[in-house]
């Protein structure tokens, strides 16, 4: 059985899974990355969008494989300034996790490597 298997844990090994794989790719942790380092709490597409270099129509695109794996979120409307046209999004605190113990965990891995 699969760590994520067992019937009480809050995510399944499907949901981990999506997760892994929505920030596998380049495109789509270049984003998660770029709203993990934003400043603010909520970015929006265009924000995104000059961060990364990458038109909107893909960070959309990346933006929504994201949202599907669980690792960013539209920020309720409640939060968003009013003066923002469209959307803001934000990670999900497994998205930070992800990030933060994950991903990044192993770039610091990999530069401690290359100093051996």
């Amino acid at each position: 059985m699969l760590p994520t298997d067992d019937p009480d844990t809050l995510l399944s090994t499907d949901d981990v899974l999506a997760a892994v794989d929505a920030i596998g790719d380049r495109d789509q942790f270049a984003v998660a990355y770029a709203v993990y380092a934003h400043p603010d709490d909520g970015v929006t597409v265009p924000e995104i969008a000059t961060e990364t270099d990458d038109g909107e129509a893909a960070v959309e695109t990346a933006i929504d494989a994201l949202v599907d794996g669980g690792v960013l979120a539209e920020r309720m409307p409640c939060l968003v300034d009013p003066s923002v046209d469209g959307p803001e999004y934000e990670l999900t605190e497994f998205g930070r996790l992800l990030l933060e113990e994950g991903v990044l965990a192993a770039f610091d891995a990999a530069a401690t490597v290359a100093d051996l």
